[in-house]
């Protein structure tokens, strides 16, 4: 199972037009490679010759065939929020590395394998969620990490939401999140 999140910069038609051409790139290079981390490579030289000048992240990241973990590369996205039951909510530890066609020349990008609990919850976003212009985005994302719990996935967004995007925020907010279901729950 492949989870995606992304955002590029800027708004309007030619910014929805990069984010659908990156999109669709990717599900095809997911298709040719199983590592995150290869699949970023191939997709960051494609954001240097087709999209030149659009500063795009991506996270990208695939969950193991039994669940039990979650491979996940960054290209300039904010790490994901991930937290187990009766846990309390945390960044994933995930290497950032420069955004899509940002730099001279493609680089190989990295992933990282984290574990993924009975019952935990991966929550993707995008930094409209989080950004204030008139504060750190620690504050941010602290505010976030306070609010996500290892719960229903429609119940974490609508709480985030109202919560967070009740500021009114300047940029474009998506989320996604992903619960692993527990032995015990049907």
């Amino acid at each position: 199972l492949g989870v995606v999140i992304g955002d590029v910069s800027g708004h309007g038609l030619a910014s929805a037009v990069v984010m659908g051409r990156v999109r669709s790139a990717l599900r095809a290079y997911a298709l040719m490679a199983d590592d995150p981390a290869e699949v970023m490579t191939l997709l960051d030289r494609k954001v240097h010759h087709f999209e030149a000048g659009a500063l795009t992240t991506a996270l990208y990241a695939t969950i193991s065939p039994d669940r039990t973990s979650i491979t996940i590369s960054s290209a300039g996205h904010l790490s994901p929020v991930l937290v187990a039951p009766g846990g309390l909510a945390r960044l994933a530890e995930v290497p950032v590395d420069p955004p899509l066609g940002a730099g001279p020349l493609p680089r190989p990008r990295r992933s990282t394998c984290v574990d993924l609990p009975e019952g935990a919850l991966l929550l993707c976003y995008t930094d409209g969620l989080v950004e204030r212009r008139h504060e750190p985005i620690d504050v941010g994302l602290a505010a976030l990490t306070a609010l996500v719990t290892a719960d229903d996935p429609e119940e974490v967004c609508t709480t985030v939401m109202t919560s967070l995007g009740s500021d009114q925020p300047g940029d474009d907010v998506a989320l996604l999140a992903v619960r692993r279901h527990s032995s015990r729950t049907p």
